[in-house]
C-alpha cells in the first residue's frame, strides 16, 4: 500500500489534542501500525508557509528513509520567485521527486497568499510537469482541517483543458458539495484522478470506480490531519474487487510516478 496523501511538519493548529504533527519517525510508525508500506509525504511548511522552505525539509526528513517518497510543491512561474524555474524542476528530479502539489489557496487566510489557479496556468508553470509525465497533487484547501469544500471546479477545468496529458489527482477534505459537479469533469478530463480520503459519502468509491473505472481513484489519507485507519478502511471495506483495490491502494499511483521521466 502507497498513502498518496501524507503530511510531515506541524501545522497551526493540532489535529487531536495529543498530535501536532507528524516527524518522519512517527509517520512510519503509523504506517507500520496500518500496514502502509510506502507514503507520498508533502509538508505543512509548503502550504501553510512557504513551498521552498517546505521541499528543503521535507528532503532533510526523509534522508535515508526510501520507505517515503518526496513530493515538492511549487508557486507559479511568473512569481519571480525562482532563479530559473525549469532548473529548479530539473534538481528536483535529479533528488528523485517524481509528484508535484500546488496549493492554490496558499497559505490559507488570513494574512497569507491566495493565488490564481489560471493565473498559474498561463504563466507555462505545470507545461514541464506534462512534457516528463509528472503527476501535480491540486488542493484547494485552505485549511488542514477544513469541513466544506474548497475545489473550484471551473479554475480546476482550464488547468485540465490546457495540460491534457498531465496526470492531476484532485485532493479535497470533503468532497461533498462537489458531488454533482465533479462527475462532468471526470467525463470531460480523463486526466483527472480523485484521492480518496476525500470521498466521505456512501458508496462514493464504487460510484467512481463504475463510471470511470478503479485507475481513476488514488489512496490517500491527509493523516495526521485525517485518519490513517479511517482512510484504509473507506478502500478496503467497499464493495470493490481485488484487483480495483489493488490499483487504488498502490498501482495507480505507483504507476504514474514510476511512469514520469
Amino acid at each position: 500500500m502507497i498513502d498518496a496523501l501524507a503530511f510531515l511538519g506541524k501545522g497551526r493548529r493540532p489535529a487531536t489534542a495529543d498530535l501536532y504533527g507528524h516527524d518522519a519517525e512517527t509517520l512510519l510508525e503509523e504506517m507500520d501500525h496500518k500496514g502502509v508500506r510506502e507514503a507520498v509525504v508533502h509538508h505543512n511548511l509548503s502550504w501553510l508557509s512557504h513551498p521552498f522552505d517546505g521541499n528543503a525539509e521535507t528532503m532533510r526528513l526523509i534522508a535515508g528513509k526510501p520507505r517515503l517518497r518526496p513530493c515538492w510543491a511549487l508557486l507559479s512561474k511568473a512569481s519571480r520567485e525562482y532563479g530559473s524555474y525549469e532548473a529548479y524542476i530539473e534538481e528536483a528530479v535529479a533528488q528523485g521527486v517524481r509528484a508535484f502539489s500546488f496549493f492554490p489557496r496558499f497559505g490559507a487566510l488570513p494574512a497569507a497568499y491566495d493565488t490564481s489557479l489560471r493565473e498559474v496556468v498561463r504563466a507555462g508553470t505545470f507545461a514541464p510537469l506534462e512534457e516528463r509525465g509528472l503527476p501535480l497533487f491540486i488542493d484547494f484547501s485552505g485549511d488542514p482541517g477544513a469541513g466544506v469544500d474548497c475545489t473550484d471546479y471551473e479554475a480546476l477545468r482550464f488547468l485540465l483543458g490546457a495540460h491534457p496529458r498531465l496526470p492531476v489527482i484532485l485532493c479535497e477534505y470533503r468532497l461533498r458539495a462537489g458531488n454533482r459537479v465533479f462527475p462532468g469533469v471526470m467525463d470531460d478530463h480523463p486526466n483527472l484522478h480523485l484521492e480518496t480520503s476525500g470521498l466521505w459519502n456512501y458508496r462514493s468509491l464504487e460510484f467512481v470506480a463504475h463510471h470511470w473505472g478503479a485507475e481513476r481513484l488514488i489512496y490517500g489519507s491527509r493523516t495526521p490531519w485525517r485518519s490513517t485507519g479511517l482512510a484504509l478502511g473507506m478502500v478496503t471495506m467497499a464493495a470493490l474487487t481485488a484487483r480495483e483495490r489493488a490499483l487504488i491502494l498502490a498501482g495507480n499511483i505507483r504507476r504514474l510516478m514510476e511512469g514520469a521521466r
